[in-house]
């Protein structure tokens, strides 16, 4: 993945930019051996060690970042986090954005096609990098609740556009073209803050129990499967 991340950055996409990643990225996978590595960190891990002063900053900073302000098992093997956090994620669109929610479950839209990029990179491969950052610092500030504000927000920002689609290739270019050009934070956590509307840590940590059961049965039984397929394969 090391060259893949930020392709053509004057640093990073560099044997030396590629050999300061490795070590974060490496580094951190012996702190944290349920994690190791996990596609995605190497987007996070790389626009840390752009902003910080040196690889061991990057690196606490990305510890505290997934063992204290994200939420758990967004990385491990299963990825049971991120599959909660996707869940919730839609619960959400449906309450603060209903039309958009009921016109993507007209066109069998599932959300998980663009918003897991979002949570595992924490936007740094969508956004452009200042407003990512913008974004991380309410991230540190406030916690993981934030990417849900975010992620609603650039739905909100293109609703009219959205309720226009009549193909889910339609809609991910939106979002994808959306993201891609929003170089105005303000614009963006204007929209995230004051148009969402306030949402508790509480309530989203309901929401995340509530939704970790259904996911933890899906996994098990997901992995039951797989497992009896070898097993006939053998």
């Amino acid at each position: 993945d090391l060259p893949r991340t930020f392709p053509g950055h004057p640093w990073l996409d560099t044997p030396e930019g590629h050999a300061a990643l490795r070590r974060v990225l490496v580094g951190y996978s012996f702190r944290d051996s349920d994690v190791g590595y996990c596609q995605g960190l190497n987007y996070v891990a790389a626009l840390l060690l752009l902003v910080m002063k040196t690889e061991e900053d990057a690196f606490w900073m990305l510890a505290v970042l997934l063992e204290n302000v994200l939420v758990n098992d967004c990385y491990t093997t299963n990825l049971s986090g991120c599959h909660v956090e996707q869940r919730v994620f839609k619960d959400l669109l449906a309450k603060k954005c209903p039309r958009i929610a009921a016109h993507l479950e007209a066109l069998e839209f599932d959300v998980s096609l663009v918003a897991t990029e979002w949570f595992l990179c924490l936007f740094s491969k969508s956004l452009p990098s200042e407003t990512t950052l913008r974004v991380w610092d309410v991230l540190f500030y406030e916690g993981a609740k934030v990417l849900f504000h975010v992620a609603l927000a650039i739905f909100k920002m293109k609703e009219h556009e959205l309720l226009l689609t009549h193909q889910v290739g339609d809609i991910i270019n939106i979002l994808q073209r959306t993201t891609h050009h929003l170089f105005d934070p303000d614009e963006l956590l204007t929209v995230a803050f004051d148009k969402i509307g306030f949402m508790t840590t509480n309530t989203i940590s309901k929401q995340r129990k509530k939704q970790e059961t259904e996911v933890m049965k899906e996994l098990d039984l997901r992995l039951r499967r797989l497992n009896s397929i070898r097993t006939d394969e053998k």
